[in-house]
This record gives structure tokens, sequence and C-alpha cells, in this order.
């Protein structure tokens, strides 16, 4: 290393300009540096959201979380999945481990669901976001005015978001809040029918209209032109007249069978700020973007937004970073500053030498600012962390330049001008050990890159500052401080001439050694004793820690930002919430130590969950009206469950988490509730609360599935009917005012009672439509089949009839007959007087028999055979009918003819009766005639009565004629019959029962998850007491309970970083082995460390601190820092031995030469540090920078004094042992030589 330092003092103008370039360098590297609330760190956990739109939060947990957490469970690397399930959405959380490729992992996350899609229902939708830091807002804003939200809602579309996001480092901007619209297309029932539509027949048509279709390319010469054909609708009206074809034929405006208007969807949110109807903006910057700066252009913007939006608008800032990041740099800024400027009043004290002073303190400027050059090429950001870090380097950048400077001034102190040779010299004494001592503190921060998790994430940053600072400034004391130790030191005039000292330098007493000296010299002559000391000092460290608070990161948060969620009665409408959350806005108006506030009503799927974030006037002590505030709400009438959060809760907690699981809901619920009331009683333990829903009534239809099925219908298609119904379905989209507006097609007004819901028709199922098909068909087949019946009957009745007319002819042939033998016997007596008139009757007789003959000998022919209705083939039937019609026609002809005949033969009898009468006596002629007129009336009766059956056969006849035609349109019709539409009361019963509000699950089993804010700083006790009372609890079976929170991670962290310290240790060693070439040495510098932990643990318990992973980093740094002075010390006594010097004189010069740079550089670490150690500003590196620094301060403390006194005596006895072991040899072999130090 004197090779570097000679370099630098042969070209001392290049060095010098160089350090200039570096100086100007770093002015501008710091004005270009990002500023920040943490580092960018990227979480290694995804977020899929996945939604289906009205499904209860069981159904979505079954049929939607469920199978997504099976298909992300077998991606490689994802050690734990969890869901929540709400009413039509579910949140589900998928984590693996740190150090994997993340967009890796979320590449196969996406595959795994695109794998699951199709077994999902139709409408779900998903989506997959990451997490990390710069998904923290920026800024969250709250935007009201006097225009109602939906006036408001594109106004701030239009005229904010635009100009937000074209701020220089602004990623997005979301607004929360607003009220969008919809069309909604709200067919008519009865239009429906009347003109025999669908509505999915509806709401394809309406699909198919609402797109232009790109067509390709068409050529016009050199010209290439798209082709669209059709055209989108561009506003409501132009939807409303869509054409809809109907079954006549015709066409129908879409008006005409629905109702076509814009309305609004149902808000999930309501937003209001100091009780103003408000939107949310949430402003994110992008992952290179300075948070401050981003914010100060946003805040500069505002005014001119509001006056673009007019209406009395205003903007109240909900959350900003840049006033915590900025006071948070400030105050580490100031506390550093201070830290540097006690550093040079040490120095300066100490040298008693104003040029010597300068040259020290310029190392501390510089080596800072190579390391925010360093901080710039490594990509990091200026943050709590590093900016901590660079101010507790402060104390320790300047130890190696304390060290070269003390040494050049001691070797040169009587040189009236040292000379190269003499820098070089003085150098090259300390260089190795400086150097050694160097990389020992660096080396202790190597290990934290094996650190994972979010402990890793915050402190590598953190780490690669300190290392690149103390890099820095051993280059800086190896060659700048030499540099400016040549140009600018002077020694002192002496009267032996110049460059001749008066005494050797291991002569010289100061004061300082003299009070040393004794001390010292009785630790070496009285080991035993000091080593006692040790021992009980060592075990007073181990018991100590029994008394210790302990603590994760702490936190880092405003707290003057508050988060209060307020947890109302499941069930609740949006409009309820909101009426209940008024009254703590006005407990929030009416309390003067809140500035301002903003409530959001409504989360996702949770309408019965309020926020409020609240701001607090920055002259308030917060802790104080934080617990007043939750005095105040936890009071108020009807408020539900109020939980009072530090504002940082909503991206980082401290919370203490017990999670209980099982199979069994009404196991788990139990469990659960008997878990809660112990944890309630830890004492320290505050907002007790479980993410337990209530039980909230729904409207279940339950379906009855045999019935269903009968008809032909499952329990999907009765839903997604029902969701049509309510819902709505989506039938496209189009572009309305610049805006896509979705297009729904619903059958029913949204707010449906229980009895409308039962009344609602379901669209006919195809099994539906088929039966009622074959149950028309049977029906005409019954009707042909006794159409048949009534054909045979009528047919057997006309034989009948015809044989009965047959009969009745016969009879009177035979009584003819009868009377002809009776007229002829008669007539004998008075033949010769009325032979004339005989034969003139007999005339007549003949006449009227031949009449009557040829009347009996018309042949009618056969009945045709009787063919059987046909609906296949209608002109048999109709054949079959003519010929039965023409053959009934026939035979009314006989009929009519042998009546007439009949007639004739009756009127001829008649005048045979009367010549009759001519010859018998008037009593025979009256007598015979009485006879005839008798049977003449009995046949004309018998005939009446025949025709009369004949003519009801014929209407008969008609009437089955008739029957038979409309049999045949029936058949006809039959094909465009449409079946019946029944209701959902018809297969379902409409009734309301209880059922969870939120479904949670771990690993594939319901949990329920009981969380807690440990009040104070003792995060361990509380945890403890935490365990005692889980302890308490016996979980049934089949339920497990685990423990989780901050105390998970905090023993997470302490465990690696435990490993990193014993890596560090042995990287230590190594380097000491290395600088040594000696086993024994380092291990007596080792012995220091634990003692480090003494200080270290008793500044912890004197000032209250907890031990968390900022002390931890702490004691990580002691690790480097406690064998720094060893080194220069043991470095020193070895030079002193190998000089000739004996081991007891060596180390007594030694240890005084090296008292004053350890005491310096140990004191100048010390009120460096302290201003952040005793917390000055109030803030600044509080929560990281106040336990580190109190850990370094009392771990130096300690381990100086132990360096100064235990160092020596193992030194000495080890030297004591060596040296009688030496003797041993020589005595055995005194012709060994031994060349080197004895140890």
């Amino acid at each position: 290393m004197s090779r570097l330092t000679r370099l630098s003092l042969v070209n001392r103008l290049v060095v010098a300009l160089l350090s200039i370039a570096v100086v100007i360098f770093g002015v501008v590297v710091i004005t270009t540096l990002k500023q920040e609330l943490i580092p960018s760190t990227q979480a290694p956990q995804a977020f899929v959201t996945a939604t289906y739109p009205g499904s209860s939060p069981q159904i979505v947990a079954d049929e939607v979380a469920d199978p997504i957490e099976q298909a992300v469970r077998s991606v490689s690397g994802v050690t734990k999945v969890s869901s929540t399930s709400t009413t039509g959405s579910s949140n589900i959380s998928v984590q693996w481990d740190y150090g994997q490729d993340d967009n890796k992992v979320v590449a196969d996350i996406n595959n795994a669901i695109n794998a699951v899609k199709s077994t999902l229902p139709d409408d779900v939708t998903t989506n997959v976001q990451t997490g990390s830091s710069d998904d923290i807002p920026v800024l969250q804003l709250a935007v009201a005015s006097d225009l109602p939200l939906t006036k408001l809602g594109p106004l701030v579309e239009d005229r904010v978001v635009n100009k937000l996001e074209a701020v220089d480092g602004v990623r997005t901007v979301q607004v929360t809040g607003e009220d969008t619209t919809r069309i909604e297309v709200t067919l008519k029932a009865s239009q429906l029918e009347r003109y025999d539509l669908t509505a999915a027949g509806v709401t394809q048509t309406i699909q198919g209209q609402l797109t232009a279709i790109p067509a390709g390319t068409s050529y016009d010469g050199d010209s290439a032109l798209s082709v669209e054909v059709g055209s989108a609708p561009g506003s409501v009206d132009s939807v409303a007249a869509l054409p809809v074809a109907t079954a006549d034929d015709g066409t129908k405006r879409l008006d005409q069978i629905a109702t076509v208007k814009v309305s609004a969807i149902e808000r999930t949110s309501i937003s209001r700020a100091d009780g103003r109807p408000a939107l949310g903006l949430v402003v994110l910057k992008s992952a290179d973007a300075d948070s401050v700066a981003v914010s100060h252009a946003v805040n500069d913007l505002t005014p001119d937004l509001a006056r673009d939006l007019g209406s009395n608008a205003s903007f109240t800032t909900v959350f900003d970073q840049s006033p915590l990041i900025e006071e948070s740099l400030h105050d580490l800024a100031v506390e550093g500053g201070l830290g540097l400027a006690f550093a040079v009043v040490v120095i300066l004290v100490f040298l008693l030498s104003v040029r010597s002073t300068i040259i020290t303190a310029i190392s501390i400027p510089l080596s800072l600012l190579i390391a925010m050059v360093g901080l710039w090429a490594s990509d990091y950001s200026l943050n709590l962390f590093t900016l901590a870090a660079l101010t507790v380097a402060v104390g320790r950048v300047v130890d190696d330049s304390i060290v070269v400077i003390e040494n050049i001034k001691r070797r040169t102190a009587y040189t009236r001008r040292p000379t190269m040779d003499d820098i070089v010299s003085a150098v090259k004494e300390v260089a190795g050990a400086v150097t050694a001592s160097t990389l020992t503190t660096v080396a202790v921060f190597l290990p934290v890159a094996t650190v994972s998790g979010a402990t890793g994430e915050l402190f590598r940053p953190f780490a690669v500052t300190v290392a690149i600072a103390l890099a820095a400034s051993l280059f800086v004391a190896l060659t700048i401080v030499p540099l400016l130790a040549y140009w600018f030191m002077r020694g002192r005039r002496t009267a032996a001439g110049e460059g001749a000292p008066v005494v050797d330098e291991a002569e010289e007493v100061t004061r300082l050694q003299r009070g040393y000296l004794p001390a010292l010299l009785f630790s070496l002559k009285h080991p035993v004793v000091v080593l006692g000391i040790a021992v009980v000092v060592l075990l007073g460290t181990v018991a100590s820690t029994a008394f210790l608070k302990t603590d994760f990161l702490g936190s880092f948060g405003d707290d003057r930002a508050l988060l209060v969620t307020q947890t109302l009665p499941s069930g609740l409408r949006l409009d309820a919430s909101a009426e209940r959350a008024a009254a703590v806005e006005t407990a929030l108006a009416s309390n003067s130590d809140v500035k301002n506030y903003q409530a959001t009503v409504g989360q996702p799927g949770s309408p019965n969950v309020v926020q409020y974030f609240i701001t607090l006037n920055d002259s308030v002590d917060a802790a104080v009206a934080t617990d007043n505030l939750r005095s105040q709400l936890t009071e108020t009438p009807d408020g539900g469950d109020i939980v009072v959060q530090p504002g940082s809760a909503a991206y980082s907690n401290n919370d203490l988490t017990v999670t209980i699981s099982g199979d069994d809901e009404e196991t788990l619920r139990t469990a659960s509730d008997e878990l809660l009331t112990l944890v309630k009683q830890v004492p320290s333990l505050t907002d007790v609360s479980s993410n337990l829903a209530e039980e909230r009534p729904i409207l279940r239809v339950a379906i009855d599935r045999r019935k269903a099925a009968d008809l032909g219908f499952t329990q999907a298609e009765i839903g997604s009917a029902v969701s049509t119904a309510l819902q709505g379905a989506k039938a496209g989209t189009i572009t309305l005012n610049s805006d896509t507006t979705d297009v729904y097609v619903r059958t029913h007004a949204p707010d449906a009672t229980p009895k409308q819901i039962a009344a609602l028709e379901l669209p006919v199922s195809q099994l539906q439509q088929q039966k009622a098909v074959d149950k028309a068909s049977d029906a005409l087949e019954a009707r042909s089949d006794d159409l048949t019946e009534q054909g045979d009957a009528l047919s057997d009745r006309s034989d009948a009839l015809q044989d009965r007319q047959k009969d009745l002819a016969d009879r009177q042939k035979a009584a003819g007959e009868e009377q002809q033998a009776e007229a002829n016997e008669k007539a004998q007596d008075g033949k010769r007087d009325l032979l004339d008139s005989r034969d003139d009757a007999r005339s007549a007789v003949s006449k009227a028999k031949k009449a009557l003959a040829d009347a009996k000998k018309i042949d009618v022919g056969q009945p045709p055979a009787y063919v059987p209705p046909d609906p296949t083939n209608p002109a048999v039937s109709a054949a079959y009918l003519g010929a039965l019609q023409a053959y009934q026609g026939k035979v009314a002809a006989k009929q009519s003819a042998i009546a007439q005949a009949t007639a004739g033969v009756k009127q001829a009898e008649s005048g045979v009766d009367q010549l009759d009468e001519q010859v018998k006596s008037t009593n025979e002629q009256l007598q015979s005639s009485a006879e005839q007129q008798a049977q003449s009336d009995e046949f004309s009766n018998e005939g009446d009565q025949l025709s009369t059956e004949g003519d009801a056969l014929q209407e008969e006849q008609k009437k089955l004629t008739d029957e038979q035609k409309d049999l045949a349109e029936d058949q006809k019709d039959l094909q465009d019959l449409k079946a019946r539409a029944i209701t959902v009361g018809d297969v379902a019963t409409v009734r309301t029962e209880d059922a969870p509000a939120t479904v949670r699950r771990e690993d594939g089993k319901q949990a329920v998850t009981i969380t807690g804010s440990p009040s104070g700083t003792d995060l361990g006790a509380v945890n403890t007491a935490l365990q005692a009372k889980v302890a308490e609890f016996s979980p049934p079976p089949g339920v497990e309970v685990v423990q989780g929170g901050a105390t998970e991670d905090q023993a997470k962290a302490f465990s690696q970083l435990g490993l990193a310290m014993g890596l560090a240790i042995v990287l230590v060693f190594i380097i000491m082995v290395a600088t040594f070439r000696s086993l024994v040495q380092p291990l007596i510098l080792l012995v220091a460390i634990p003692f480090a932990a003494t200080g270290a643990l008793a500044g912890l318990l004197v000032t209250g601190t907890p031990l968390g992973v900022p002390a931890m980093i702490g004691l990580l740094m002691l690790i480097g820092i406690v064998v720094t002075n060893a080194i220069v010390l043991i470095d020193l006594i070895n030079t002193y031995r190998e000089r000739g010097d004996t081991p007891l004189q060596a180390i007594i010069d030694g240890a005084r030469l090296r008292l004053r740079p350890i005491i310096m550089t140990a004191a100048a670490t010390v009120f460096a540090l302290l201003p952040m150690g005793l917390g000055i500003t109030g803030q600044g590196g509080g929560f990281i920078g106040k336990p580190l620094a109190v850990v370094v301060i009392g771990g130096l403390v300690s381990s100086t004094l132990l360096t100064l006194l235990l160092v020596p005596v193992l030194y000495g006895l080890v030297a004591r042992v060596a040296g009688k072991k030496a003797r041993q040899e020589l005595a055995g072999a005194p012709a060994r030589a031994a060349d080197g130090p004895a140890v």
C-alpha cells in the first residue's frame, strides 16, 4: 500500500485535480440521485384477481379460487397460496422464496392459470399483478366539487388524469369512487312473446351489429385501402334503432321490444373528502422516478387543475410521501452533519493541530462523495437506509485517516518539513494495519448479500453504501491524506538542528499515557484478575439478554398519518354503510387534532367495510392524538368494529397474527371465536380483530335437481338465466362520447324481490320443447285413433241402417202381396160389377209394383273399405272420405225411390179398397181400410225413422270429416309448436339463508387470521404473552393453529443475520490470518467480539431501545469495528518484537503509542454517532439509525476498554506460553534458530 502513497506523492497535481473532479462530480451526483422513502424492492409475491360478477363468496371460492389455487400450487418454487373470496371476486396471493427469477415465476403462474381457464365459468376474468415498493402511492388526492360525481368523473378523466400522467416520473393515475355508466337494453317480455323472440336471439342480433368488421385490404392502383364492413353505433339512439328480425318475416326497432337507456353501474365504493362527495386519485411513480420530485410536480399542478375543473373544485392531499422523505433525509443529514462536526472537534482535541485536523476532516466529505458516486453507479436511491448508512459511515471513514495522520504527525514531529520518504515511511508503518482493519469492516457486510427476505432487500443498499464509503476512506487515507500532510504539515524546530529528535519516541510519555499505564501494568501483572473480571462481564452480558426488548424493523411511516378501518355488520348495502360512516366522519370533523380525512365506503366485495385516511395537524402529539381518536371512534353508536392504525399499515405493519385453519367451517368458526377471546386478553396487544367474516343473509335459489333435469335444465343454466335477468349479459361495447361503453342486455329490472325472482320465466329448454312436441304428437295420434273408431262406428251404423231399410222394403212387399190377395178374394164376388174398376186398379197396382221393383233393383254397390287416417298421406284419407260420401248418396237415392214406390202402392191399394167398399158392405170396407191405414202408418213411421237416422248419420260423417281436416292441420302445425315457458319457482325454491360474507383459504384449507398490534416497543414480550394465551387454547381435531406476522419475519431475519454474523467472523479471521500470518493472534482479536456485545446490550438496556434488525446490523458492524483497533495495536507490538524488544516491553510501548489513535478513532466514531443515537432531530434515522448507533456506541466503548486492557493481557499470556515452549525447544535443539516473532 505504501507504493500507492508514493505514487500519489509523485503525481501530486494529478491526484489533486482528480480529487477536485471527484468533489465536483459527487456534488452533481447528489442532485441527480432519486429520493424515496425506502429502497426499491420487488416482493416475491403475485396477486391473482379473479372476478365472477354476481356470484356468492362460496361459489367464487369453489368454482373459481379453488381451481386457480390448485393450478398455481403446482408451479415450481411457489411456497404459499392463500385466497380471499368475496361476492363477485377472489384475490389469490401466491408467494415464493427470494432469489428466484420473478419474471419466470410470474410467467409460469400465468401459464398455469391459462391451463385451467377452460374449466372456469365463462364469465370469469383473471388478472395477475406483482408487488413492489414502487406500488406504494407517491400521492393520494381527493377531488371534490359542486358537480355530481356522474359529471365530475368524466371531467377528471378528461382534464386531470391525462395531465397528471404527463408529469415526468408518473407511471399511472388511478381514479376511485367515480360513477360509471353503461347502456342497458331491458327486454319487454310481452313484446318477445308477441313477436316470437327470445332473449338469447335478441342478444345475438345486437352483438352482430355493434362493431365494424375488418375484411382485409383492397388495392386501388398504388393505394392500399383497409376494408371495413358496416359501422358501429355511436349513440344511444343508434343502438335503440337497431333492427331485429321477427318470426313473421318482418323487423322491429330494438326500442319497440325493449327499453334502451344509459344507466349508472351499481357503485362498489363511495368516496368523501372532509364530508364532501369526492373522487380519489392515486398517483404511482415509475421505478426510476424521484418520489419527491413527482410529488412536488403534482402538487404544483393541482391549483391549475382545480381552476380547469371549475364548479368550486378542490384537491385535498390524503397521503404524500414527500414530506416524510424530505423530513427524514433532512434530519439524517443534520445528524450526520452534527456527527461530522463532533468528530472534527474530537480530532482537534487529540491532535491539538488545526492543520492535522483539517487534513483528517477532509477525508470525511471526500469519502462520502465517493460513496455517493458509488450509489449512483449502483443505481441506488437516496433513501432512509442509504442515508443512514452514510451517517453511520461518518464516524468510521475518518478512522483510517486518523491512524495515518497520527502516525505521520508522531514520526515527523521533530522534522521542520517532512520529506516524501518521511511521509511514505510513516504511512508504510501503519498501511498494513489500516488496510486489514478496513477490509475486516468491509468484509462483515459481505454476508448481508446472503440474507434473504425483506431484511436483505432493505439492508443490502445499506451494506453496499457503508462498504463503498469505507473503501473510499482507505483510499483517501493512503493517497490524499499523505499528500496533504506533505504539503501542509510542519514539525517543531529542535536545538540539535533540523531533523534530529530530542529523545527516542519510545521513551516519551504523554499525559494521556500516564493515566493509562498504571491500569495496563496492573493488568499485565495480574492477568488472572483481568480474565476473571472479563468472564464475569461476559456472563453478565449473556444474562442481560433476558431483559432485552425485541422488535423487528420498527415503524418508519409518518406518525401523523392514520388508517382507520371500520367493519360494519355483513349484509349492509353500500348506501347503508355510507349512512353509518357519516357518524364517524362527524366525529373526525369535530376533532381539532384532525387536519383532513378521506373516507372510502366499500372495499372490493365488502360494502360493509369503510376506510379512513386521516392526516393529523403538525402541532399535535401524534401518539396522544391517536389514542384520543381511538377512544372517541370506538364509542360511535352502531359503529361496528373500528381499528386505528398508523398510515404505514396500508403497505407495512408490525402486527402479530394467529392463523387457525381447518376443513369444517362450523368447527373453525367456533374455535376462532374461542381463540379470539383469549387473544384479546393479552394486555399489550391492541386493536385485536379477526378476519372471520360474519354470516350475512343471501337469497338462495335452491334448485330441485330432479325437476330441473326432467325439464332439461342444469343448475348452471338456471343460474345463467337468473343472472341475465338481474345483471344482464354483455352484448358488446361502443364508443360513446369518446369513452368505451359496455352494452348489456337484461330481461328484468335489477332490484328484483324474491317473489319476482321466483316468477322469472326461464328460456325453453331443448328437452322441454321435445317433450311438448311429443305430447302434442301423442295427443294428435289419440285423436286420429278416436276419429278412426268413430268412422268405424259410423260404417257399422250405416250397414245396420241399410239392413233395416231392406227389411222394411221386404215387409212392405209382403204386406202388399197379402193385401193384394185379400183384394182378389174379396173382388171375386163383385167381379162382374167391378171388372173394369178392378182392371184399372190392377193396372195402377202393377205400375206401382213396377216402380217399387225398379226402386229395389237400384244397385248401390258395397261400402268402401275402411282406411284409417294417415297424417303423412292426407290424399288417401280424402279419397276414402269421397268414396264413403258417394256410397251414402246412392243409399239415400235408393231410399227415396223406395219411398216414392211405396206411396204409389198405397195409392193403388187405396183405389182397390174403394172398389172393395163398393163390393162389400160398408162395415167391411171401413174395417179393411182401417187395417191398411194402420199398417201403412207403421211403415211410414218406420221409414221416417230410417230417414232421420240416415240424416243423423250423414251429419256425423260430415263432422268426422271436419275433425279429420282439423287433425291434418294440427299435424301440419306440429313443427311450429312452442313449449310453454316455466318460471324459476317451478323448479326451485327461493329462500333467504345465512352464508359467509367472505371465504378465506390458506394452502387449500379454510383459514381465519386473528391480528393484533403490539403496543410499545417490546415485540418479543408481547409475542411471549401471546404464545402463553395461545397455549391455553386446545384446538379441536382437524384444526391447526400457527403464529406469524412480525414475529415470524423477526425470527427469520434474526436467524439469517445470525448466520451472517458467523460468516462475517470467519471472513474477519481469514483476513487477520493473512495479515499476521498466524492462527493464534487472530484468535486473540476475536476474543474482543463477544465483549463488544457487552456495551451494545448495555446501551440497548439503558436507552430502552429494542433489539431489532437495525440493532442486529449494528452488531454485525461491530464485528469489523472492534477488531480494527486491536489490529492496529497488535501490528505495532509485532513491529517492536521484530525490532528485538521483549514481549512485555513491546506490549507496553505498543499499547502506549497506539493509545491515542485508538481512543481518537473510538471517540470520533462515538461522537459522530451520538446525534443519531440520541435522536436529536426526533425523526430522521430514528427507526434504523438510533438502534444501530446505540449498539455501535455501546459496543465500541466496551470493546475499546477491552482492547486496551484485555488484548495486551491475552497477548502477554500467549507470548509467555510461546516463550516457554521456545526455551524448551532451544534446550533440546540448541542449534535451532528462530526467525520472526514467537507468535
